[in-house]
């Protein structure tokens, strides 16, 4: 695991690197001493997938040898002013760089980028930077759109503070349609209740005049060889006594433990990082996979990020939480399979929601069909409704997205 205290922090640079052959974790000091979450609100996130191809290994033969990779990292800076959102940390792998940021986190692989940011955020309108930073930067062909996008969120707690283009879900369908030619856009689970959630896909349009590499990447998938899992845990209603855990000791609730482990107070030490890596400890987050390295944060006066990499492979996961009552919520996401994890899903699933305590949840896990030891299957055929001890599940989807299936499963905590 990174720790945030082993890193050198000079006040004269906001960026301090620090190199481990091809690792490398880097601290902006200057935005996370000054960041202020007082007026955060709307935990729920927006999330961006956008691949270029389905792996590195089958990029279009003009691109960039490491894809997005090679893009110099103030360019995604840039692009992220216009979402409204800073780079607090970043580390650096073979496969992936991964970036914390003051609202949420982003991915960069050379075949993809995954953006997922909170608030008030405007996620969508990085999207024209984006893809014109592919074209112009990486090489990726000018006529040719990408080999498949997916767009979704949970229903906002305040849409009416959202701003263009996220004002509702009409509107983001409109945006996205505008630059993808074969989108489809789904309301997943039940209107009338705090859990449903959008999804919006599109795919690269099988009559696109650039079909330099559709061959090859068609043969990936129906060869069976293209493996992808991504698992995403959303919840509300958190235990106060867990949230409790998320706040800084400068302002503690009231039903904060005394004796919570403090943060460091050395003006030469960034406490946002110091006090994210003793959350994340303290929590149990640490221990679920536990070869990984996590760079994490605590927020002033309360909410906490983290980002988990594997060195050795493209495996990711990220846990986002605003610990407010009235509006407490927490995520989790994880592309982690379970022949990596050593541990299922369920058990996963489990594990997190044992650390939130939550009174509603929501999980949603996309798999390709050639995924080994399929989540998908085991919920089609039926897992029963207590499958999560202290919760009964009230709801389960499960659609057929192209070579993808996707299960929509909703909980709500068992009464006494």
């Amino acid at each position: 695991m990174v720790s945030p205290t082993s890193v050198s922090i000079s006040d004269e640079h906001s960026r301090v690197p620090v190199h481990n052959d091809e690792n490398t974790y880097t601290v902006n000091r200057e935005a996370s001493v000054t960041l202020d979450s007082t007026k955060a609100f709307e935990g729920p996130e927006k999330l961006l997938e956008v691949w270029f191809a389905p792996d590195r290994y089958h990029l279009p033969p003009s691109m960039e040898r490491d894809g997005l990779k090679s893009v110099p990292r103030e360019m995604w800076e840039d692009m992220l002013r216009l979402v409204h959102c800073k780079v607090l940390s970043f580390i650096g792998t073979a496969e992936m760089d991964a970036y914390l940021l003051s609202e949420s986190s982003m991915f960069v692989f050379p075949h993809k980028l995954i953006l997922k940011t909170c608030g008030t955020t405007t996620l969508l309108a990085g999207l024209p930077r984006l893809l014109d930073i592919a074209r112009t930067q990486t090489g990726y062909p000018a006529g040719m759109e990408p080999w498949r996008v997916f767009y979704s969120r949970k229903n906002f707690m305040f849409p009416d503070r959202q701003k263009h283009p996220h004002r509702s879900w009409k509107d983001e369908v409109k945006y996205l349609d505008a630059h993808f030619s074969n989108g489809s856009a789904y309301m997943v689970g039940r209107m009338n209740s705090d859990h449903h959630w959008y999804l919006y896909s599109a795919k690269r349009d099988a009559t696109s005049s650039v079909k330099a590499d559709s061959s090859v990447v068609n043969s990936v998938i129906a060869d069976g060889r293209f493996e992808d899992e991504t698992l995403e845990i959303i919840m509300t209603g958190l235990d106060q006594e867990k949230a409790a855990q998320f706040y800084n000791d400068r302002t503690l609730p009231e039903t904060a433990s005394d004796s919570s482990n403090s943060s460091a107070s050395s003006e030469d030490l960034d406490p946002g990082h110091v006090g994210g890596a003793e959350i994340t400890n303290k929590c149990g987050l640490a221990n679920l996979y536990p070869f990984s390295r996590i760079d994490s944060f605590s927020f002033s006066p309360c909410g906490y990020s983290a980002n988990g990499v594997t060195d050795a492979t493209h495996n990711y996961f990220t846990v986002h939480v605003t610990p407010e009552p009235g509006c407490s919520y927490a995520s989790f996401e994880s592309n982690v399979p379970s022949s990596v994890a050593g541990i299922n899903s369920l058990d996963v699933v489990s594990y997190v929601v044992g650390i939130f305590v939550p009174s509603q949840f929501s999980v949603t896990m996309f798999e390709t069909r050639a995924t080994k030891n399929s989540f998908v299957n085991a919920c089609t055929k039926g897992l029963p409704p207590s499958e999560i001890p202290g919760y009964t599940r009230v709801d389960r989807i499960v659609y057929e997205l192209d070579e993808y299936d996707l299960v929509f499963l909703a909980f709500e905590k068992t009464e006494a």
